[in-house]
């Protein structure tokens, strides 16, 4: 039985849920801790799975656990001047998905809103630069240390950022205790969400982004499955295995899609029009001649203008829409394929899942198992 004392500050139900997985399927004796004091630690087990962050005492105390030759390995890339073994999120594949996203919505204008600034930020903030030109708004670069906590100070900074950004807007947070005050800062401007401003987070805590005025869309990192990688590279650490060279990068799952971010930027009153028609009638079949009757417009005219201002036709934007529908209704394991399918609009359970899979590559019940 090898002894594993994992460290996990602050803790997080996820990571500890992956680390106990594997400690379960392979025997190993768990002692665990949120932090670590300054003193020496009797403890002489087999190795240690960390998150190495700011707390100075408890990072002395696991390097000493490492210079005597006990395997360690870090879940997070706070602290990258450390040298350990790591496995973490990909937290520049976070920003690539966030820009991917803003894109397919027509954003023309993006924003990184954090309250401080670190390594993973700018990791995070790396990965949506590179696919979109994003202004980046951080707040301890704003205001003084000793001011951060007097409100009227931030509401005062935030609101200015808010009146003079050009609109609508998309914007990524760090996490999700920055959407929540992002979004009640754009709510006292009276900022519609998502409408004016788009709100994405990472984290994709429930209890968190369900219960917000607004319901937060939000990243989810797949803090778990890192976790479980983790405790298995350190497992073969323990077994004598060399350590990587680089960093074990693990993926995101995805977006949790939420009312915050639902809606698609358009400057065309008529193409604004239209992607309202679309949003209301999911549960109904229709195309683009209905649409262009019901808002007494030309269809050459609707379709160029479309095409025009998103990049995509009609006919691509009720597909997305509809799909992106089933994708949320998926989640919900007492939801049977028929009944998503008649509340998309899609003639037939087969014609859904055959859409699915062109768009997906993967059946919807795949997807559902797969699902953030």
């Amino acid at each position: 039985m090898k002894s594993v004392l994992a460290m996990i500050s602050p803790l997080n139900a996820a990571r500890v849920r992956g680390i106990a997985r594997f400690a379960r399927e392979h025997g190993w004796n768990l002692v665990l801790h949120d932090r670590l004091g300054d003193k020496p630690l009797a403890w002489n087990g087999d190795g240690a799975i960390a998150t190495f962050r700011n707390d100075e005492a408890s990072v002395r105390t696991l390097l000493r656990i490492r210079d005597r030759g006990i395997p360690v390995v870090d879940l997070v890339e706070t602290r990258p001047e450390i040298d350990v073994p790591r496995v973490t999120c990909d937290n520049v594949g976070v920003g690539r998905i966030a820009a991917a996203e803003f894109a397919e919505r027509n954003y023309p204008h993006v924003v990184w809103f954090s309250s401080n600034w670190s390594h993973v930020h700018e990791l995070r903030f790396k990965g949506l630069s590179e696919g979109v030109k994003a202004q980046r708004w951080v707040l301890s670069e704003a205001i003084p240390a000793k001011r951060r906590d007097d409100w009227g100070v931030y509401s005062r900074w935030i609101a200015e950022k808010l009146a003079a950004a050009p609109k609508p807007f998309a914007a990524l947070t760090f996490e999700e205790s920055d959407a929540a005050r992002l979004l009640e800062a754009a709510m006292r401007a009276n900022l519609s969400v998502p409408d004016e401003v788009a709100i994405l987070s990472v984290g994709n805590d429930p209890l968190v982004c369900e219960n917000q005025p607004v319901p937060l869309s939000s990243i989810d990192q797949n803090v778990e499955q890192a976790a479980y990688e983790g405790a298995a590279l350190l497992d073969r650490l323990m077994d004598g295995e060399p350590p990587p060279e680089n960093t074990i990068l693990v993926p995101p799952r995805g977006i949790a899609l939420r009312r915050s971010t639902d809606a698609v930027a358009a400057s065309d009153p008529l193409v604004r029009r239209a992607l309202d028609y679309i949003a209301s009638h999911l549960d109904s079949a229709f195309g683009a001649a209905q649409i262009a009757e019901a808002l007494d417009a030309s269809r050459s005219s609707l379709d160029k203008r479309f095409t025009a201002e998103l990049g995509r036709s009609i006919g691509e934007e009720i597909l997305r829409q509809r799909l992106a529908r089933a994708k949320t209704l998926l989640k919900d394991p007492n939801r049977t394929i028929v009944s998503i399918a008649e509340e998309t609009g899609f003639c037939s359970p087969s014609h859904l899942s055959n859409a699915f899979r062109s768009a997906m590559g993967v059946q919807p019940s795949v997807w559902r198992a797969r699902a953030p």
